[in-house]
């Protein structure tokens, strides 16, 4: 496969698109190779996220909306992704399938509530060119609300707290202005502020609980990690003399093999009858009387025949197994 930079904008941008279809399920195709939709289910709700390809994708970042609209740090009060990481970090070099498959799952893991005003459906995110035009800073400076970066489990807070403002007279609110310790009082007897102040006291109840928990598991992790180093220990040890032991079998075997054996009773068999031809010699050079040459040399000459059989009969069996297939 060519490396990216070799490949033609079209080749990338194809690459680009199949990711998309391969890391997502229900990609639905709105318009060819530029815009495409997937829904999904978040929680209880039904949300679809519209992908709109510009003409210089993936040079440019892909345009990513979700509808309905929702709350969450990612999406903007009209409803397009602006803070997901992978998308924030978008490069050629990117891949669109994974950063869509990102942002959907964690819109799946933690399912947003849906924002209040959905009359206004996202129908075609390329609605976008022209506001594109108007920016030159970025594609993604939309004016979005800051509710959408509060925390989404606790949207009826900020109502709350704007309700007990009203009922202050104005001499009340410059004196809570003015007066920071009581602005923190009014601040603390806040439901959603104590709500909160409750949830991180049990966190960190819990976070206690959990590093008790763990160093209570101290020695009994220190006496495991020793049991382990004296295993290892043992299991070299065993591997040191395993490789021993295996080197003398490869030698024994090597040393008592078939063909090894065939060998040395043809040497000990050409030993036999070189050790008869100097008894004959002997002989000759009147060294040996008659009866001593007939005993050593008939004594030789049978152990040299005796070898040589031997060997024949082997070479042949060991003929007939490699033919065999052994």
């Amino acid at each position: 496969m060519l490396p990216m930079f070799y490949k033609k904008d079209t080749d990338i941008r194809k690459q680009q698109i199949n990711t998309l279809k391969i890391f997502n399920e229900n990609v639905r195709e709105v318009v060819a190779d530029s815009e495409y939709e997937i829904p999904f289910q978040s929680g209880v709700n039904r949300l679809t996220m519209k992908i709109s390809l510009g003409q210089d994708f993936p040079k440019e970042k892909p345009i990513l909306a979700i509808n309905p609209k929702i709350y969450h740090p990612w999406v903007n009060e009209k409803g397009f992704v602006i803070a997901a990481p992978g998308l924030v970090n978008f490069t050629v070099h990117s891949d669109l399938g994974r950063v869509v498959q990102a942002i959907i799952r964690e819109l799946q893991r933690n399912p947003p509530p849906l924002a209040k005003n959905n009359n206004i459906v996202i129908s075609n995110i390329s609605v976008l060119d022209d506001e594109k035009k108007n920016n030159s800073n970025t594609q993604y400076m939309y004016n979005f609300s800051p509710t959408v970066f509060s925390s989404y489990s606790h949207q009826r807070a900020p109502n709350s707290l704007i309700a007990e403002l009203n009922t202050l007279s104005l001499e009340e609110l410059q004196f809570l202005n003015g007066n920071e310790d009581r602005l923190l009082e009014f601040i603390d007897e806040q439901d959603c502020i104590k709500e909160q102040q409750d949830l991180f006291d049990d966190l960190m109840h819990h976070i206690e609980e959990l590093s008790e928990n763990n160093l209570s598991k101290e020695q009994k992790l220190h006496q495991l990690q020793e049991s382990v180093d004296s295993r290892l220990e043992d299991v070299s040890t065993l591997t040191f003399n395993n490789e021993k032991l295996y080197n003398v079998y490869q030698n024994l075997s090597q040393k008592y093999s078939p063909r090894n054996i065939q060998e040395e009773l043809r040497k000990s068999a050409k030993q036999a009858e070189e050790d008869s031809d100097k008894i004959v010699d002997s002989f000759l050079q009147g060294d040996l009387d008659v009866d001593s040459f007939l005993n050593i040399f008939i004594r030789t000459k049978a152990l040299c025949q005796l070898r040589k059989t031997k060997e024949e009969k082997l070479c042949q069996q060991l003929d007939h197994l490699e033919k065999a297939g052994f």
